[in-house]
């Protein structure tokens, strides 16, 4: 196989493994992203979305940590969603304390009264989950591949 730092997505999905895997992580872009916006305008932390979203990116890490020993482009696809949902995540933050400083047309009122401990809890429920799976798909990218 010839080494370069394109993704060939047929290659990454050409097993139903791999199709599963890669919707599992998509399924947990979309929660997250939910997530971030019903805290964003209801200014109450939505514990079952982000159960929901913790279990969807369990299984993604799970299911994509077999195959990534075995399909190089699978690996660069895989770390590309989970990359996708660190960005994601900080700039739902960057949004959500937005929101809460400067209440834009007196709509997030709720949020902006929000006790400070909440902000982190919902911080670092977003943050270590993705940091965590990002951290775990890098070290998967160190090991030996089967060719």
């Amino acid at each position: 196989m010839k080494r370069n730092n394109t993704i060939d997505l047929v290659e990454a999905l050409r097993g139903n493994r791999e199709k599963v895997s890669i919707l599992l992580g998509f399924i947990s872009v979309g929660l997250l992203a939910l997530s971030i916006y019903i805290f964003g305008h209801q200014a109450k932390l939505p514990w079952l979305i982000f159960f929901v979203y913790i279990t969807f990116t369990g299984l993604f890490l799970y299911s994509g940590i077999g195959i990534a020993y075995k399909n190089i482009w699978f690996v660069r696809l895989f770390v590309l969603i989970i990359a996708l949902q660190e960005i994601l995540a900080l700039m739902g933050w960057i949004w959500i304390l937005m929101l809460a400083q400067e209440n834009p047309g007196g709509n997030y009122s709720a949020l902006s009264t929000l006790p400070f401990t909440d902000f982190m809890i919902f911080f670092l429920i977003i943050f270590f989950t993705t940091f965590a799976s990002l951290m775990i798909s890098l070290i998967g990218l160190r090991k030996k591949r089967k060719s």
